[in-house]
């Protein structure tokens, strides 16, 4: 379908291109009729003429193809059901692998497995497998019947090349820097009452809304501003244009929901009884690794739902001075902490140890140091926030969706954007290891 799209494009900008070409020729051949040009240095006028007016032409069309590449404007909307339904589900995911292997859900730390140190034992069997969940996540929209909520390939990144790198490189950066990003302090860890993550949260909130805000990245992802022209104008109000969710998506958001429970309740009901999975064997780990990457798929299903795999749907978050500021991940967060929050205390309260009788990772005690590295850590990951509209979740999501139907390029798009995120976290991990070793 791109391929065909790319060629319908190529063939109307040549049309056009040839149309152009003639009639500039036309008008220059009448100017040199008029004016009488037949020496060399009017013929000479006449070609920077001709140059010039080609010149401005081959501008204009690149514009036109960069725009009609990018895709089709975005008009903010907020849409609160679907924002509060994917928060609980997010919900269910951090409270399931909590439940089941005892540890939080933290994006930032998934592609530390690609390092140069070699894969762990630890990665193989709890990294990579919820990684490639989320990643795996457009492949199972289809058989959910929520297909429609992700767009072919992924939903476009910002444009400029130069901007995505440094944006993911800040985003990998920060996130390694200041061990946690969205979800790994804006979720587990909050939801583990952690006062560090509440620390770093705060940070990259307001770095991610100043760098949104002053560069302006709503235009970067063609969000429209104002509808109709001349006196008709009127400018977009996203919470205005507040849009409902289907009742047959609701119905799914249920079963979902329900399904999940019942897989993660049978799962501990046979381990903990010791029937097919007996704790500390060989099958307890092959199933720990499944339910690891089934909850990636739960967890990734959760950011498509309430639509934070749109960069466009974050930037217009961001930038809550605008008009088509969409409050929407703020409902996001608050459904997931309402039910993260008393569902973690209840887990801590009523169990020892988790399903395959791991011990609960706890957060941070309130004791604990809110160090530099936490805060600049937050600072740069915020930053990049802001830069793109997007964070690791939501871009492994998304490059699961390139990768689907072929699209993914290092050299551009959610290729390049991951590409750039390991970069970062890399240079993160050589510079902690220099402040570490010189402490």
């Amino acid at each position: 379908m791109q391929s065909l799209f790319a060629q319908q494009i190529s063939a109307s900008n040549a049309a056009a291109c040839a149309r152009r070409s003639s009639r500039d020729k036309n008008l220059t051949s009448k100017l040199n009729g008029r004016i009488g040009i037949s020496n060399p240095m009017q013929s000479s006028a006449s070609s920077a003429l001709k140059s010039s007016v080609k010149g401005r032409r081959r501008k204009q069309m690149r514009r036109k193809i960069s725009i009609a590449h990018h895709g089709a404007d975005y008009v903010a909307t907020f849409e609160p059901e679907n924002a509060a339904a994917g928060g609980v589900i997010l919900a269910a995911a951090v409270l399931g692998r909590y439940l089941s292997t005892g540890e939080a859900i933290g994006c930032s730390h998934l592609v530390s497995p690609f390092s140069f140190s070699g894969v762990s034992k630890d990665a193989w069997e709890t990294k990579l497998p919820l990684f490639l969940g989320i990643v795996a996540t457009p492949l199972v929209l289809p058989y959910l019947g929520l297909a429609h909520l992700l767009p072919t390939g992924g939903y476009e990144v910002i444009e400029g090349t130069s901007r995505l790198v440094l944006a993911m490189i800040l985003v990998g950066f920060g996130s390694k820097l200041g061990d946690g990003c969205t979800s790994g302090h804006g979720l587990s860890g909050i939801g583990r009452l952690s006062v560090r993550s509440l620390a770093n949260v705060c940070t990259f909130m307001v770095f991610g809304a100043l760098a949104a805000t002053m560069f302006n990245t709503n235009a970067l992802l063609h969000v429209v501003t104002t509808t109709g022209k001349g006196k008709a104008a009127t400018a977009v109000n996203a919470i205005a244009n507040t849009v409902a969710a289907t009742q047959a998506d609701k119905a799914l958001y249920g079963k979902i929901l329900t399904s999940a429970f019942a897989g993660y309740a049978t799962i501990g009901y046979l381990a903990k009884n010791n029937i097919l999975i007996k704790r500390g064997s060989k099958m307890a780990d092959v199933v720990k690794s499944a339910v690891h990457g089934a909850t990636g798929v739960l967890f990734g299903v959760g950011l498509v739902v309430s639509q934070m795999v749109n960069p466009a749907k974050v930037s217009t978050f961001l930038q809550f001075t605008q008009s088509t500021w969409d409050p929407s991940l703020g409902v996001v967060m608050g459904a997931a902490l309402a039910a993260i929050i008393p569902g973690i205390l209840i887990i801590k309260n009523q169990l020892n140890t988790s399903t395959f009788g791991d011990a609960f990772k706890l957060p941070d005690p309130i004791t604990a140091d809110i160090d530099a590295k936490l805060i600049v850590g937050g600072a740069i990951f915020g930053t990049g926030w802001g830069l793109a509209g997007m964070c690791p979740g939501p871009l492994f999501v998304n490059v699961g969706a390139a990768l689907t139907n072929q699209s993914i390029s290092a050299t551009g798009g959610c290729g390049l954007a991951l590409l750039s995120f390991w970069v970062g976290q890399t240079l993160a991990r050589i510079t902690r290891d220099v402040l570490e070793g010189s402490a």
